[in-house]
């Protein structure tokens, strides 16, 4: 085998081990290590291509490169291992074996077995820390650390042949003959890729163990998330009783009185309205549960007869005339969850008409074309522009709602609703007052063609 065949075969398999390593390292960030192999391995092509090149300099540059490389990819392995990297180790010995060769080609330019001796032994303390200090962590990869270990202890033995043979050998430049160095680099990277398959391994290892975490923590939180659904369902069900009654009893205490006093009575009412506001409070709680579990694939939704529905309910709270909507001569149909739609409906028509004048409008539209959009508008206080962000999170209040009752969770319930159906929900203010608050979801037709 001649040394430019072997310099080919050899750069090819580097550069494809630091290309792999570098689109895991992409995918999975949290497999730390992997940057560093993928370098290591790139520094290590730069470095073969220099070991052809026979002046002071590039000798020097070679051999730091390939100090470098190799201390780089050890460390890598390491850290995936789960070792604890030494961060000065590697850039120390990279300065030391820069200074080292130069010195030792400015002071014995001829003793090359000194050199591989020096470099040889360099090589095989990074193996060796590696075997030692990372393989004492990878106990889990039990296939991986078997294919490392064979590999490694391979290619120690034959630096160590290698050394002995330039330190004995009449000849000096022996080892870097075209009938010995093309097949140490073609053993070196056979090691290479074998110990670059046994960090495959181990990626592939800590990617299940990710994956099963992951998945006893979905489980966990399921059933975390189960749990307290049935307790806040059970607690809405066990004070629903006791509002009623307290509720019932102000109101009979205010019929039964012939002539309230004002004090007795203004407590009676303030009873009463407390009541409905915890209430209200419990009912919110409990739809914002229900709708982290909407459905996005229940049943199909006619939206306009939701907004005609929703406009003679509200109607009866508010003011006759005051939601004015614009349907299209069409029903736009979604698929999802009938019920829990209405509510984030509800809950932008109620907040639009809850936070403007008594004697403004509002207006609700929907358009139908590739997406089906709701689009409510008022002339209200708006949203405040540096608290838009925050506008959907449990129990946020902006700052511009005063003394106007509300829990903070209207907003929050109609963005997950949003959320569950695949939709968006988008926040505005109108440059004339008031605030815009866009809802899109996707049309049925279009949920059907989606692949799943």
């Amino acid at each position: 085998m001649d040394i430019t065949t072997s310099l080919i075969f050899v750069e090819i398999l580097t550069i494809v081990n630091s290309i792999a390593a570098f689109l895991l390292w992409r995918v999975h960030r949290q497999l730390r290590g992997l940057a560093s192999v993928s370098v290591g391995c790139l520094i290590l092509a730069v470095a073969f291509i220099l070991h052809g090149v026979r002046t002071p300099v590039a000798i020097t540059i070679a051999n730091t490169a390939m100090v470098l490389a190799i201390g780089m990819v050890a460390e890598g392995m390491l850290v995936l291992a789960g070792g604890r990297p030494l961060r000065w180790l590697v850039p120390a010995l990279a300065v030391f074996t820069l200074l080292l060769w130069t010195a030792m080609l400015w002071l014995v330019p001829d003793n090359v077995p000194l050199r591989v001796a020096v470099a040889s032994l360099i090589y095989i303390g990074f193996y060796l820390r590696l075997l030692w200090s990372g393989m004492r962590h990878a106990g889990r990869f039990s296939a991986a650390r078997t294919c490392m270990v064979v590999s490694l202890w391979t290619h120690i033995g034959v630096l160590v042949a290698r050394m002995v043979a330039a330190l004995v050998h009449p000849d000096p430049n022996f080892v870097f003959s075209p009938a010995v160095l093309p097949w140490f680099m073609l053993e070196g990277v056979v090691v290479m890729n074998l110990t670059f398959f046994s960090v495959m391994m181990m990626v592939g290892t800590r990617l299940d163990e990710d994956l099963k975490e992951r998945t006893h923590s979905l489980m966990a939180e399921r059933r975390m998330h189960g749990q307290l659904r049935q307790f806040l369902s059970m607690l809405g069900h066990e004070l629903r009783t006791p509002l009623a009654i307290i509720d019932r009893s102000a109101e009979l205490s205010l019929e039964l009185l012939d002539r309230p006093r004002g004090p007795v009575a203004q407590r009676l009412d303030t009873i009463r309205t407390t009541v409905e506001r915890a209430r209200s409070l419990m009912d919110n709680l409990l739809t914002a549960e229900r709708a982290e579990l909407a459905s996005a694939h229940g049943d199909l939704v006619d939206i306009s007869q939701v907004v005609r529905d929703l406009t003679r309910v509200l109607g009866q709270k508010y003011a006759d005339g005051r939601i004015l909507a614009d349907l299209p001569p069409t029903s736009p149909l979604v698929r999802g969850d009938r019920e829990m739609l209405a509510v984030a409906i509800g809950n932008l028509l109620d907040n639009a008409l809850k936070f403007s004048a008594p004697d403004q409008a509002v207006q609700i539209g929907l358009q139908d074309g590739g997406m089906v959009t709701v689009t409510v508008r008022d002339s209200g206080i708006g949203f405040p522009p540096q608290q838009i962000a925050q506008i959907g999170q449990r129990f946020f209040r902006a700052g511009n709602t005063g003394a106007i009752p509300g829990t903070g969770l209207g907003m929050s319930i109609v963005k997950a609703v949003v959320d569950r159906h695949d939709g968006r929900l988008e926040l505005h203010n109108r440059p004339e007052g008031g605030a815009v608050v866009t809802l899109t979801l996707p049309h049925a037709e279009m949920k059907a063609r989606r692949p799943g």
